[in-house]
């Protein structure tokens, strides 16, 4: 008897309990975070109101909870639901700055197992500010406010390690990450902070992945083709390591060096393109990351090893080793491989391509302008693909000469007064080599903003600097070299060493001495009063003649006509190795 007593009055406690627990009233958990005191936070800021049940859907609407303005224009917010937690995230548009508003949770909001109202109804009343919220970055790439803050600056002083900074939906600081230059323009880089047109270096084509370095409110800092830059906020977006959906590699195999480009914006990845040969410290098939084509970092970030490609920085002054016939068999053969590959852009285009039989033209050039004849055919063939482009057939444009990232618009009905229109293929040709000795390639006239080094280079020296927006076009006409040369039997390839400058004011001589005044021997020297150009960093092609004098290099001459070879002295020139 008295243990039936026992276990009846346990089952009765237990049921007073179950039936407390039923029916207890709908809460919200964390009401000290909704109380009745203002809150500052940022234009995005979602609310998170976790009860202390589920709650029935259907009692979540936006008559249920809600956000009213100072005139009580209720706000076009979002609700989602999921189990104890309801998000009420900001409009499209965000709330506006310095404005107050309230947040407002109704009774008539209901749990899911009692089918109970909220105890009491809560308005919530807070304020925006010029949003600058610090938040933590989540691994799904999402990040959670932690506080919000009226200046960049007292946000950035409460900024802890791997926490970023966030205004208006926008990453203005990050602790890694990458830099996605503007989807719709071309975004200019600059070697100072200031934005001052004399700073201004070069412009980096729309939707172009850039390393990440710092920012402020005023600049982001950006690692670009080896040198540190600054763009402005509005030019670029900030994007977390943890929110990047892919990223720009380097990768080899029994081919050579491959490069894949990654573009933030449109979440895509261009075909790879080759490069040169593989570096003897890469491993095949492994994925490597690198800024500028030379430094190549693996996946831990640890530096594996420095190489050049070699076609990127080789003189344009060194002739091709090949002959008009074994160009126009190279053409030939190319032009009817992607005939046959069934793709429309090169139907008949062993007919239709401009570039057939172009070998006596490529050579005349090269000897005449001192331009090597395969960098120009591998020019016409990246401009023009392979010379199927609108602007070659019917401009005579195989180089993009005069077609600007603004004014790349292409059509059938050719308009003959335009400046991208030539009305010859050889009047095209020679326009484009005449554009690069007098602007491009030409030593004594260093001054031109368009004089980089004489090379293809990439972002920081070269024609590429500011031939194309592109930072790549020069590592992808590199390529175009490299291949043609070993269809052709790889005689151009490594057939010269190549070097940098060591320092700024490097002088090449026309004699392994120094002689001054009247009887001055400096043909040219890479220094100006003013520049913001990497004369410390000038591609240098060295002579496979040996200097008659052991503490002197012998170069070959930038000169647009002497092909005379000249002379530094050793310590002016740091040597590379090359892929």
């Amino acid at each position: 008897m008295n243990s039936l007593q026992i276990c009846f009055k346990r089952s009765l406690q237990v049921v007073i309990g179950m039936l407390l627990f039923i029916f207890a009233p709908l809460t919200i958990a964390h009401a000290a975070d909704f109380s009745h005191v203002n809150t500052k936070v940022a234009s995005d800021k979602t609310w998170t109101i976790t009860f202390n049940d589920p709650v029935l859907e259907s009692s979540i609407s936006k008559d249920s909870i809600y956000v009213l303005d100072k005139n009580n224009i209720k706000q076009d917010t979002s609700l989602s639901v999921k189990g104890n937690v309801v998000l009420v995230q900001a409009p499209a548009q965000g709330y506006e700055p310095g404005q107050s508003y309230t947040l407002h949770i109704t009774d008539s909001v209901k749990s899911q197992k009692s089918n109970k109202r909220l105890n009491k109804a809560v308005i919530k009343p807070f304020t925006i500010v010029e949003g600058y919220a610090v938040v933590d970055i989540q691994a799904d790439g999402t990040y959670s406010p932690i506080a919000t803050y009226a200046s960049f600056e007292e946000a950035n002083g409460h900024l802890q390690k791997q926490q970023a900074i966030v205004y208006n939906n926008k990453y203005v600081k990050m602790p890694a990450g990458f830099v996605a230059t503007s989807p719709k323009k071309v975004t200019l880089i600059y070697k100072q902070a200031t934005f001052t047109a004399g700073f201004q270096y070069a412009g980096v084509a729309a939707d172009t992945e850039l390393q990440y370095v710092d920012a402020t409110a005023d600049y982001v800092k950006v690692h670009v083709a080896g040198q540190d830059m600054y763009v402005k906020h509005e030019d670029v977006t900030l994007i977390p390591t943890a929110a990047a959906k892919g990223q720009s590699y380097y990768s080899a195999d029994d081919k050579g060096l491959w490069h894949r480009i990654y573009h933030h914006h449109t979440g895509t990845y261009d075909s790879s393109y080759l490069i040169g040969d593989k570096p003897a410290f890469l491993q095949r098939n492994v994925d490597y990351y690198s800024t500028d084509g030379a430094t190549f970092v693996d996946a831990n970030g640890q530096v594996v090893g420095e190489s050049y490609a070699y076609f990127q920085y080789i003189s344009p002054r060194v002739p091709t080793s090949y002959s008009a016939e074994q160009l126009n068999a190279f053409i030939a053969k190319e032009l009817q491989v992607r005939e046959q590959s069934g793709n429309k852009l090169y139907a008949n285009a062993t007919t239709k391509s401009p570039l057939q039989n172009m070998g006596a033209l490529l050579k005349e050039m090269e000897q005449q302008y001192r331009i090597n004849a395969l960098l120009i055919l591998s020019t016409a063939i990246h401009e023009s693909n392979y010379g199927m482009s609108c602007h070659a057939q019917n401009y005579n444009n195989l180089f993009g000469l005069k077609v600007t990232d603004t004014n790349s618009a292409c059509s059938m009905n050719v308009d003959k007064t335009s400046s991208k229109y030539f009305t010859s293929i050889e009047k095209n040709v020679q326009a484009l080599v005449e554009n690069l000795n007098q602007y491009y390639l030409d030593p004594l006239n260093m001054s031109d903003w368009r004089y980089n080094g004489v090379a293809l280079g990439n972002k920081m020296v070269g024609m590429n600097v500011r031939y194309a927006s592109d930072p790549y076009w020069g590592s992808k006409i590199a390529g175009h070299m490299y291949r043609a040369d070993q269809a052709l039997g790889g005689k151009d390839y490594k057939k010269y060493r190549l070097g940098f400058t060591s320092t700024a004011n490097v002088s090449v001589r026309t004699a392994p001495l120094v002689t001054t005044g009247a009887q001055d021997n400096r043909a040219y020297q890479y220094k100006l009063d003013w520049t913001i150009k990497r004369l410390d960093h000038m591609p240098i092609t060295l002579s496979n003649t040996s200097s008659e004098k052991a503490d002197w290099l012998r170069v070959i001459s930038e000169r647009t006509t002497d092909i005379t070879d000249l002379y530094t002295v050793n310590e002016n020139v740091r040597h590379v190795n090359v892929y």
